[in-house]
């Protein structure tokens, strides 16, 4: 199919439309919770590419490595890793703007009470 960039392509090319959907209705909310939104998304790219190194160390799962870069951190195959990444920040992204929109809905419903 496309190589050693097969899985790169694909995993890309399926999270980075939601990730651009996902700023360009709430870049606002997102630039204003940055420092959240890395840290969170950081935590978990890490603890997830960790157990992963696991598992693929004990042969709980493998790569075809014809499709993959043989890029690694430690022993974890770069798609992996970017994998994970974009995941957790879909994930985080979507807590974030989800949680503001309810505190902004719940705001409004307040000050349209007290009138």
């Amino acid at each position: 199919m496309l190589g050693n960039v097969t899985y790169l392509v694909f995993e890309l090319g399926w999270g980075i439309p939601v990730l651009a959907l996902q700023w360009g209705v709430g870049w606002r909310t997102l630039s204003r919770y940055i420092a959240i939104l890395a840290v969170a998304t950081i935590l978990a790219t890490v603890y997830l590419s960790v157990a992963d190194g696991v598992a693929i160390h004990e042969g709980i799962w493998a790569l075809h490595r014809d499709r993959i870069t043989g890029l690694y951190l430690d022993d974890v195959p770069l798609e992996e890793v970017i994998f994970f990444l974009l995941t957790d920040l879909m994930v985080v992204q979507s807590v974030i703007l989800v949680t503001c929109h309810s505190w902004r809905r719940q705001r409004d419903r307040r000050e349209s009470s007290s009138n």
